[in-house]
């Protein structure tokens, strides 16, 4: 009897130690992805969410747009995708043609031009790549409501690693105690060897 005890003991441990060990690979992707957006912002790449369809089908409603804010206004060239700014909008749309007074650009979904030109003071950089659906938990994590989740997210995750430590110690404490001249395959042999 005592020595199934240990073994549920042993087992215990081991899938303790197991959830232990996916959850800090999450955590190390959550800390990774952390370094590559910071890293992001420091060289003044910026993601911003696309939320209309007038880039179709390039860049997808619910894409998240990269966008190099150091790429320099003169090198942008005729079907290249870049962001301006539309008053407090940002306006992610195609140079169709680029003339003496500034560019044209026309989403690619739409059948007519922007109206007037992108020029320095509007242009705010060029889009590197898209990604799709990120877009929707920017947009999200924004809101009031995804605010309220991702701290609360934060919060359970640090209660997890707390209670798994916790879950470990008091696991490893019980096994300690077991006697030490006698493992859980030893016992199995002498009962191996009453039965015979």
């Amino acid at each position: 009897m005592n020595n199934k005890n240990n073994k549920k003991k042993f087992s215990g441990f081991y899938v303790i130690l197991s959830i232990r060990r996916v959850y800090s690979v999450i955590m190390g992707l959550v800390i990774l992805a952390g370094i590559i957006v910071v890293t992001m912002f420091c060289v003044g790449i910026r993601p911003y969410a696309v939320i209309s369809g007038s880039m179709e089908p390039a860049v997808h409603v619910g894409s998240i747009c990269m966008v190099d804010m150091n790429y320099p206004y003169s090198d942008i060239k005729e079907r290249d995708i870049i962001s301006l700014r539309n008053g407090e909008l940002f306006v992610t749309h195609r140079v169709v043609k680029i003339t003496k007074d500034g560019m044209i650009t026309k989403g690619d979904a739409n059948n007519a031009q922007d109206p007037g030109f992108v020029t320095v003071d509007s242009y705010f950089g060029k889009t590197l790549f898209s990604v799709p659906y990120v877009g929707y938990a920017v947009i999200f994590f924004k809101s009031k409501w995804g605010k309220v989740f991702g701290i609360g997210a934060i919060l359970l995750l640090l209660l997890l690693d707390y209670m798994l430590d916790m879950a470990l110690d008091m696991v490893r404490r019980d096994i300690k105690r077991l006697p030490e001249e006698k493992s859980v395959c030893d016992g199995d042999k002498n009962e191996e060897e009453q039965k015979s």
